[in-house]
Parts: structure tokens; C-alpha cells; sequence
């Protein structure tokens, strides 16, 4: 048996613009597929341990300690399989520290980080960029996100000014200010699909994503790009009763800036460490009923293989 322990960060979403059409038909290079947007590296995010056997076949998988069926990781492990006539029977178990489907980019942080330890359990290790473009098109087929996987290799604040595959996007950075934390509160969950279904309400999200987006490359600042990512959601018609309330009362608490996370019933505020505990306080008491996440930014991806057994 080989086993490795994989952390990543997640890659939560602020803004995006889908880039899926062509002419009102969908795009056929799926290395050209994704949308251009920007959001955090957020860790904690997910951590990964990945045992590998010999004998045996299938994949054993657990999240959070439970026995489940989870689209992104069952792909990522037919992919590698696929990839390297990978024989024996493969084991996952995932703990993943903040909500599902709710924005946070676990689904492509769980493929990223299988697809990463698995490959170097089979002696064929690969590099951020081989794996990036096999997440890209992981969660194409799975359908759960669109170029989320674009921000691993980034530890701030990401913007993808060019989507796609590693192959063809183009991403940068806006510098954070040191000593600073991320705070979300999370009412609920969304499937991405559900969020944009139709043809014409993907032609709409880009064109108001579009003009959000240079909005914030007028002016490259945090506290800009949480402006004009709220503006989006609310242009777009994404925000929920529950999320405009967590905007009010944000308003009124010593932020950064704050933003709907893309795409969930759920936001997320750029604090100060000295104000994280006021920011906190203050929504759990106005929002005992839902669940708020602390996280950093600019943490790597680490690989730790374990001793073979």
C-alpha cells in the first residue's frame, strides 16, 4: 500500500463571466470552455489522503468520515486510471472544511488534490500545471465549476483574465494587504448548474460579468473588486433574501470590502485580523442559524507522502 496526505486551499469565487458560447452555440475545444472572474485562495479548504493498493480494484471514498458518491473525485480517479493503466484498488478520504456547493471551489480542490497524490503514488508525479489541466476538464463534466481550478498556484486575490485550460487562460493577482482574513457566512447551497442553465442567461451573465470585470481592472484594489463583484450578483439577479441580508448588515461592520460567493447562498468579507472577532461576534448573533467560516489566504498546496505499508 502507498499512501500520500494532499492539502489545498479552495478557490472561492467572487465574479465570473461564463465563456461557453460561440455565437449562441456551445464552444467544441473544451480548453477554450471556462469564464473569465476573479476570487481567494481560501484555507483551510480541503485535505486528502489517498491510499493506493495493489491488490483489490474500484475506489473506496469518504468525505467528512462518511461513505458517499462525489462526481468530481470518482472522475479525477477514472482520469488518472485512464491516463496510466492504474490497476488495485484506490481509497479517498476527504475532509473538507468548509460548506459544499456553496461557492468555495471544493469540487475542483478535491479533483486537483486526487489527481495530484494519486499520479505521485503510480510514479508519475506531474507538475501544478499538468494537473490544473486535467481539473479543468474534470469539472467540465462534472459540471460544477467553470475555471475555478485557474486560481491553484495563486495565493491571494486571483483574477483569470482569459479562460480556459492552462493551454490558452491568462491570470494575475491584486496584491492583499498583509494581516488579513476572510469571513463567510454561508445560508445555503446552490448546484452550478441550476444557477445558469439556459442559453440566454449565460449570454446575460457575460455580458454583465464582462462589464464588471474591467470595472475592476480600472482599479486593480481589493476593496474595489469586492465592490464591483457585489454589484454583479446584484445586476445579475443572484442575490437571495438571505445573502442581501448578510450585505446589510456587513455594511455596518469594519470590512475591507464583502461579496456574494459565485455561486451560493453565501458571502464572504476581506477583515483585518484585529476586527475578524467584532466581524464574527456581530453575525453570529444577527445569524445564529447559519454557519460562518474563518479562513487565510496565500496558503500552497502541500504533498506528504506516508510511509509505505
Amino acid at each position: 500500500m502507498r499512501a500520500a496526505v494532499i492539502k489545498t486551499p479552495t478557490p472561492l469565487s467572487s465574479i465570473f463571466s461564463p465563456k461557453v458560447l460561440d455565437g449562441g452555440k456551445p464552444r467544441d475545444n473544451p480548453d477554450m470552455v471556462g469564464a473569465r472572474g476573479g476570487g481567494f485562495s481560501f484555507f483551510p479548504g480541503v485535505e486528502t489522503e489517498v491510499e493506493l493498493f495493489d491488490e483489490g480494484s474500484g475506489l473506496k471514498l469518504e468525505l467528512n468520515g462518511k461513505a458517499v458518491s462525489f462526481p468530481p473525485t470518482e472522475k479525477a480517479v477514472e482520469v488518472v486510471r485512464k491516463a496510466y493503466g492504474l490497476n488495485g484498488l484506490v481509497v479517498v478520504k476527504h475532509r473538507i472544511h468548509v460548506p459544499i456547493a456553496t461557492g468555495f471551489g471544493t469540487s475542483a480542490a478535491s479533483a486537483l488534490s486526487v489527481i495530484l497524490a494519486l499520479t505521485h503514488l503510480a510514479g508519475k508525479p506531474m507538475t501544478l500545471r499538468q494537473a490544473v489541466k486535467l481539473t479543468h476538464y474534470v469539472e467540465l463534466e462534472c459540471r460544477t465549476g467553470l475555471n475555478s481550478e485557474a486560481g491553484f498556484g495563486k495565493t491571494g486575490l486571483v483574477l483569470v483574465l482569459r479562460e480556459g485550460s492552462p493551454d490558452y487562460s491568462m491570470t494575475d493577482e491584486i496584491p492583499l494587504p498583509s494581516g488579513t482574513k476572510l469571513v463567510s457566512v454561508v445560508a445555503g447551497r446552490v448546484r452550478t448548474p441550476e444557477a445558469i442553465a439556459s442559453t440566454e442567461r449565460l449570454q446575460q451573465l457575460e455580458k454583465i460579468g464582462d462589464m464588471f470585470v474591467d470595472r475592476i481592472l480600472q482599479s486593480p484594489t481589493p476593496a474595489n473588486f469586492l465592490t464591483q463583484a457585489r454589484a454583479f450578483a446584484e445586476k445579475a439577479g443572484l442575490v437571495s433574501r438571505e445573502v442581501h441580508e448578510v450585505f446589510k448588515e456587513l455594511e455596518n461592520l469594519p470590512t475591507i470590502g464583502f461579496a456574494q460567493n459565485m455561486v451560493g447562498h453565501a458571502t464572504h468579507a476581506l477583515v483585518y485580523k484585529e476586527d475578524v472577532e467584532k466581524v464574527v461576534s456581530a453575525l453570529s448573533k444577527k445569524f445564529p442559524q447559519h454557519t460562518i467560516v474563518v479562513g487565510e489566504t496565500g496558503a500552497s498546496i502541500n504533498l506528504n507522502p506516508l510511509k509505505n505499508s
